[in-house]
């Protein structure tokens, strides 16, 4: 659990084996609509559920290494370094860690505090 955050303002998202590696979830916490991530290493994080581009629910995204133009128009390749969500509408990507826009690291959703306390995933603003 978070040091900054007590157990009893938080928001039971899920039991903890409902949230495999790889998968999200969406949740809200009160109107503030957030995405739960469970990254491969079994590491989790949780982001604001809104693209800041259009606003669209990231949680209907795709989850992903980053990718990376290379040589020339349509020559991308996946950076496996970086767990990206990718925004359904347009295609933002944001750094699953950070909350960082791929394009633009001074651009970035918010970040909430997630963790793991007696079998529950927990969250909190």
């Amino acid at each position: 659990m978070s040091a900054t955050v007590d157990s009893d303002q938080a928001t039971r998202v899920c039991a903890s084996d409902e949230l495999a590696p790889g998968e999200m979830r969406a949740v809200s916490l009160g109107r503030l609509p957030a995405v739960v991530i469970r990254l491969r290493d079994g590491s989790l994080h949780a982001l604001v559920n809104r693209c800041l581009h259009h606003g669209a629910p990231l949680s209907r995204g795709r989850l992903g290494h980053a990718s990376h133009g290379r040589d020339g128009v349509g020559d991308y390749r996946d950076e496996e370094s970086v767990s990206a969500l990718r925004c359904p509408w347009h295609g933002y990507e944001y750094d699953v860690r950070t909350g960082c826009t791929l394009f633009d690291p001074s651009r970035r959703l918010r970040r909430l505090t997630v963790w793991e306390e007696d079998g529950s995933v927990l969250l909190a603003p």
